[in-house]
């Protein structure tokens, strides 16, 4: 056993390109898909077998269950899909992550992958560089993202047939199964992929590092093992975060224990009655097998499965709004009353969170802006039981007014929101004259959002006058700052920074400051 000449870096390697690659696709395909994907959730998740079969196929998309329990965690939380329906979705994921063994073992150690995968190089980066289209550029780096994977399949490959030449691996003959439980689990919850994990077991099978039996054992402990990432999510998590993600550890482990179980009756169903040869095949479809098993035990009782989730996790997260927690729904004057001093609350938040955007406050501006979206939605269900009382005419405009201005409020921070990255390119730029005008900016809406905080802390003072002359300063700003942009391009000609591109974050910070004004004047009237 030669160590001296063992080559560990073509393994790394490839382990790197192929998580790199998945990256690459995952961005790239929540990039296209945008505001289409939610409404497939929605349209897609109205009841458990639609769940399952939405999370298979958007994994077998994705190529990456992790990302989907994330996802699903964030939309579940966020109240897009029910909790049910959610982990219906975790379900199908498991059943989804195998489509990516299928395509490896049935073409990727098939084909030569170094000369295949060219063409798809070449038109992914050529695109990336020269396509100006967001959508052509997003698809251009997703198959930047395929071909990456598949390259590191090939390091991955090639680097175990040449570690298996120089170590005798006898030494795990008649180790116990558990032990490969064990090593599959802790590969896949490092990596935090059971998909890379899964390339490594069909690189080591195929090289002749380990066994079909050891295999199958090394299957079930990286679908243990890729839970870590969803137990990861549920930090600081609100408990429909953590109810998702612990509802696939626990589906992990049942689906890992049945296996475990009946693991004769699958080889005999995959060696015997369907005679399968290729040991490849063979370890993928056992992998799917047992995932699809655990689906149809678990699928007619997941009610129950979700009441019990339900039970074990029990919210522990504070309200946001505070003013309402003391305030009962049912009693509509002293619930307006309440509303109204949550509302003048959640206005100075957003305006918190819009210096967070801009780098007038410390907090990281899209955990702040997150955090907005939740005390919006709290003060919306409030809202929502207050409007079942019989409420006079006076009452009901009272309360429509102030929850368009906490409506208008969040536009406010969505608008700075869609801009972030531009703020961004701009305060990082090594070009004086534009880092001078993002200085500029900053004391401009600094300003701004001093003179709405002295309005919201003066309102028995206030008077549309006051809103008037804010809606004209804002004019002003935006007009100069708009003219000095245009100087700035016209005599410098610029090269690190697009003019559009500018020009647009511009006319977003004047629809964020409009926004903030139309919710000013909700709140006063």
């Amino acid at each position: 056993m030669n160590f001296s000449e063992i080559e560990i870096w073509p393994l790394l390697a490839g382990l790197g390109l192929f998580l790199f690659g998945m990256y690459m696709l995952e961005e790239a395909l929540k990039a296209l898909a945008g505001r289409s994907f939610k409404k497939f959730l929605r349209k897609h998740t109205t009841n458990p077998i639609k769940a399952v079969l939405s999370g298979t196929l958007v994994t077998a998309v994705l190529q990456s269950s992790s990302m989907v329990s994330l996802l699903v965690m964030s939309f579940a939380g966020a109240g897009i899909i029910g909790l049910q329906n959610g982990i219906g979705m975790i379900l199908g994921a498991n059943l989804g992550t195998t489509m990516t063994g299928w395509l490896v073992s049935l073409i990727g150690f098939k084909l030569d992958i170094g000369t295949f995968i060219l063409p798809f190089l070449a038109i992914g980066g050529l695109g990336i560089m020269f396509l100006k289209t967001e959508r052509l550029a997003n698809f251009s780096k997703f198959l930047m993202g395929f071909s990456f994977m598949f390259l590191g399949l090939n390091y991955m490959k090639n680097g175990f047939a040449e570690f298996s030449e120089h170590i005798d691996f006898g030494f795990l003959t008649d180790k116990n199964p558990l032990l490969f439980v064990l090593i599959g689990a802790l590969l896949s919850a490092s990596i935090q992929s059971s998909s890379a994990a899964m390339m490594i077991f069909l690189s080591s099978l195929a090289a002749g590092v380990i066994t079909l039996d050891q295999g199958f054992y090394l299957v079930i402990g990286g679908d243990l093992g890729t839970t870590i990432t969803a137990i990861i999510g549920t930090i600081n998590g609100n408990s429909i975060r953590k109810k998702v993600g612990w509802s696939q550890f626990t589906f992990n482990m049942f689906t890992a224990i049945v296996a475990l179980s009946f693991m004769f009756v699958y080889k005999y169903i995959i060696l015997d009655v369907l005679t399968i040869a290729d040991p490849l095949v063979a370890m993928v479809a056992f992998h799917s097998m047992f995932n699809l098993s655990g689906i149809i035990i678990i699928l007619p009782f997941l009610g129950y499965f979700t009441k019990f989730i339900d039970l074990v996790i029990v919210p522990k997260e504070q309200s946001i709004a505070q003013q309402l927690v003391l305030s009962n729904p049912a009693e509509s004057h002293a619930a307006t009353e309440a509303l109204q001093k949550e509302t003048a609350l959640f206005l100075e938040q957003a305006i918190h969170v819009n210096k967070a955007f801009l780098k007038l406050e410390k907090e990281n501006a899209n955990d702040a802006y997150f955090k907005l979206k939740h005390y919006e939605s709290e003060v919306v269900q409030f809202y929502l039981k207050l409007q079942q009382n019989e409420l006079s005419v006076e009452e009901v405009t009272k309360i429509n007014q102030l929850v368009a201005s906490i409506r208008n409020a969040t536009l406010s921070a969505k608008d700075l929101k869609d801009i972030k990255h531009n703020l961004d390119e701009l305060s990082n730029s090594a070009t004086d004259r534009l880092f001078n005008f993002y200085k500029q900016i900053k004391t401009n809406q600094k300003q701004f959002y001093t003179e709405v905080s002295t309005i919201l802390n003066q309102t028995k003072l206030a008077s549309y006058l006051d809103i008037e002359q804010l809606a004209n300063l804002n004019l002003k700003m935006y007009q100069k700052e708009s003219e000095d942009l245009y100087e700035l391009f016209t005599l410098a000609k610029e090269s690190e920074a697009d003019m559009s591109s500018l020009l647009n974050m511009l006319r977003e910070i004047n629809n964020s400051n409009e926004a903030m004004l139309r919710a000013l004047s909700n709140f006063l009237k």
